[in-house]
């Protein structure tokens, strides 16, 4: 069996019982077929495990080991045993379209060259309404790579060889990863999305303010990649003013525009997206 299995799809799991249904049927209804789909528990309290385990699937495996490690290890965890020749990933709260594993995998086989690509999502809410559409770029030097994540992190899909080279890191481990590998690596984006993103227009400020300060700890830690400590200095005080104005955002009422700021309003074909969401989430 190991031999069929092209692609690994990992999903890690922590408190995640309201939405993980909805994230493991999109994947187990890909029309790709040739993947595994691996779930770490990253200590969960509620009844996430209940829910994974109540999946019969021969290419479902489920690790869990009562343990809180971080996202970052339960990802590494994840690489160190995948099978697949990539690695695709998934959060637990959010939804594949159908053909997202065969779109990437079309598209990597295609292109030998790149070691990375991630694509547009249509965001939506904690009802599952489509509130816009969320679109990524890649930077062409490494100075935009600092300022701003390259990827929609869970539209991310990659050789399995590659992200065993560079591997997560505490802190923010997806910008971490992307600023890391920059200059050792190809990346590109998917024109069209690939994934429902959940971000409800509301903000959470204390996860904010902690990514926050890990997008700082990040920085510092690739000081390497930084032109001079002018250029640290102005990214660590951009860091601390965003901070500043989505609290006063928060405090104010004005965090749902400020997310909504976010993602475009206009999406194409969103009648088919909307019936699909509909299929999913029944």
């Amino acid at each position: 069996m190991d031999k069929d299995i092209k692609i690994t799809v990992g999903i890690p799991i922590y408190n995640a019982e309201r939405f993980l249904k909805f994230a493991i049927k999109s994947v187990l209804a890909q029309s790709f077929t040739a993947f595994e789909l691996i779930l770490t528990d990253d200590g969960s309290s509620d009844r996430s495990m209940e829910v994974a385990r109540s999946f019969n699937d021969p290419r479902i495996i489920l690790l869990s080991d009562g343990k809180n490690e971080g996202i970052f290890f339960r990802l590494n965890e994840q690489i160190a045993i995948s099978k697949g020749k990539y690695f695709v990933r998934m959060d637990a709260d959010d939804i594949m379209f159908p053909d997202r594993l065969k779109s990437q995998f079309d598209f990597l086989e295609a292109h030998p060259d790149v070691d990375a690509i991630g694509s547009q999502a249509v965001v939506i809410d904690d009802q599952n309404e489509i509130i816009g559409l969320r679109e990524s770029v890649i930077p062409r030097t490494i100075d935009g790579a600092l300022r701003r994540t390259i990827f929609i992190h869970p539209t991310v899909a990659g050789k399995t060889s590659w992200f065993k080279k560079f591997g997560y890191a505490t802190g923010v481990e997806d910008f971490d990863l992307w600023i890391r590998s920059f200059n050792h690596s190809k990346f590109q984006i998917i024109r069209e999305p690939l994934l429902f993103y959940r971000d409800p227009l509301v903000i959470k400020f204390n996860t904010y303010q902690g990514r926050q300060r890990d997008y700082r700890s990040a920085l510092r830690a690739n000081r390497i990649l930084i032109e001079n400590d002018f250029k640290l200095f102005a990214l660590l005080t951009y860091s601390h003013v965003k901070n500043v104005l989505y609290k006063i955002s928060d405090l104010i009422g004005f965090d749902t525009h400020l997310i909504e700021s976010r993602n475009k309003k206009v999406i194409k074909n969103i009648e088919i997206y909307q019936e699909y969401l509909m299929r999913i989430t029944k």
